[in-house]
């Protein structure tokens, strides 16, 4: 059975609320910056991407997307595997229920 609109914007509000619960970063941090990292992964169902590769189409500076990819693993939207320097970052079922919300 599908989840209701209702339903999934309420996950949505809950994780919205955890991550804004989660540690913030530094000064010059990458606070709204997550949505539109998720909203890339998200054009992409089911395939990790390359971190590199993340990180150009998302044009933020090396420090605010490390603290925004950071904060989307800590939060359980994505996983990142690989070796040093051939990492790629791959949405979790809630991140791509939260970027199909946040889409719409």
């Amino acid at each position: 059975m599908a989840q209701s609109k209702a339903e999934s914007f309420t996950a949505y509000l809950e994780e919205k609320q955890r991550l804004e619960r989660l540690p913030k970063p530094a000064a010059g941090g990458a606070g709204g910056a997550v949505l539109p990292l998720l909203a890339v992964l998200a054009a992409a169902p089911g395939r990790p991407m390359a971190v590199s590769a993340l990180q150009a189409a998302s044009g933020m500076s090396f420090l605010d997307f490390s603290n925004a990819l950071k904060r989307l693993a800590d939060a359980g939207y994505l996983t990142l595997s690989g070796a040093p320097g051939q990492e790629t970052a791959l949405l979790t079922k809630l991140g791509a229920e939260v970027a199909e919300v946040v889409s719409q």
